[in-house]
């Protein structure tokens, strides 16, 4: 299969080949010559002036908050005492950890500020 060439000049940017439209590497530095690694041509790329480059960066922090208060508690609060402590209130949340046909685990921790201790059930 050949190849044959339209227009001896293209209308491309800096970083394409004026002759045959191939993709060339933009050079770290200007002036210089660049020259097409599939049709050997090659041109002068001059500097870029009165060109806005903007970079933006967000820097997020993760941070892992636990409840303090009794109010805080978004979980669901029952009467159940604390086997470490015994304060008579804990809060739970359940999770699907196993398979589907498996029962849920339920998570239960101490309201107790002091003492947040955790127990873990396989229902």
């Amino acid at each position: 299969m050949s190849m044959r060439i339209v227009s001896n000049s293209l209308l491309a940017g800096e970083e394409f080949c004026a002759r045959c439209g191939t993709i060339v590497p933009i050079p770290q530095t200007a002036p210089c010559t660049v020259r097409c690694a599939l049709c050997n041509y090659k041109w002068t790329v001059k500097p870029i002036i009165d060109k806005l480059v903007y970079r933006s960066e967000r820097v997020y922090e993760r941070r892992l908050t636990v409840a303090e208060d009794k109010e805080k508690v978004e979980d669901p609060v029952i009467d159940r005492i604390c086997e470490k402590c015994g304060f008579d209130k804990m809060s739970y949340t359940c999770r699907q950890t196993r398979s589907a046909d498996e029962g849920q685990t339920v998570y239960y921790t101490c309201l107790n500020p002091k003492c947040k201790h955790c127990v873990v059930e396989n229902a």
